[in-house]
């Protein structure tokens, strides 16, 4: 395993400075490309690096002999829809991120090698907006309760969260996975949806409704059935303790 940064890296054989751009041929043989890097806001210009540094990841394999990459993607060039939404339902993005990503798929799908398969990733734990809510309640000294969103349904937003070693996991199986098994897309989440306030009661974290205003989105999730298939994902790992337990074991290590 080969870890790429763009500034100095930590002392370790297996850490390397690779800037865009940069000739790839040094880097010697590599069996498979993790292409993880990306931009999440910013202006239209900002966001179409999402497709250059995607583009980028393709001639890195191209020059290293790598069989695949896997490139970050998004839930967010979907169509929004309440039904779990699967990898042959319509994109249709409702902000420019969710659209920069869908033109990053595009663009990849063009390139006639090596493979690649876009991960329509949900929510990690650890990684989003409520992990960032989180974080600031435990860092506060006056710790008042989190607010949360509460819909007709009586709950809190429900997502496709998944922890970050079964993230971990599903992409070891990927990238070991037969090449003829991998597909162009493939939704990355755990099996089962999980509410946002089950989260937070899991976690023990204290929080307070407020009704969720007009327009805002109660339900975004993922059929994942494909990727259980490939990767033989453990069926417990959209149970909420669970996801947070590994979500704060990865927080105490940062």
């Amino acid at each position: 395993m080969i870890y790429q940064f763009r500034e100095t890296p930590p002392e370790s054989p297996n850490c390397i400075r690779f800037t865009p751009g940069d000739p790839a041929g040094g880097l010697g043989r590599i069996d498979a490309i993790l292409s993880l890097w990306g931009v999440t806001s910013g202006d239209d210009r900002a966001l179409a690096a999402n497709t250059d540094l995607a583009l980028e990841a393709m001639r890195i394999a191209r020059a290293t002999g790598a069989d695949r990459v896997l490139h970050a993607s998004s839930i967010a060039v979907y169509a929004p829809s309440d039904a779990p939404l699967g990898e042959n339902d319509p994109t249709g993005a409702i902000n420019p991120y969710g659209a920069a990503k869908a033109a990053m798929e595009t663009a990849v799908r063009s390139e006639s090698d090596p493979r690649s398969c876009c991960l329509r990733i949900g929510s990690v734990a650890g990684a989003e907006s409520l992990a960032a809510s989180v974080d600031t309640y435990l860092a506060a000294k006056a710790k008042t309760p989190l607010t949360l969103h509460r819909f007709a349904s009586g709950q809190g937003p429900a997502r496709s969260y998944i922890a970050p070693s079964d993230l971990a996991g599903s992409i070891e199986a990927l990238l070991r996975c037969p090449l003829a098994q991998l597909p162009e897309v493939l939704n990355v989440g755990a099996s089962q949806p999980v509410t946002m306030d089950a989260l937070l009661t899991a976690a023990g974290i204290p929080f307070e409704w407020q009704p969720a205003p007009k327009g805002a989105r109660e339900i975004a999730v993922l059929n994942t059935e494909r990727l259980h298939r490939i990767t033989a994902q453990r069926h417990d790992d959209g149970d909420p303790g669970r996801i947070v337990a590994d979500w704060l074991k990865w927080r105490a290590r940062a």
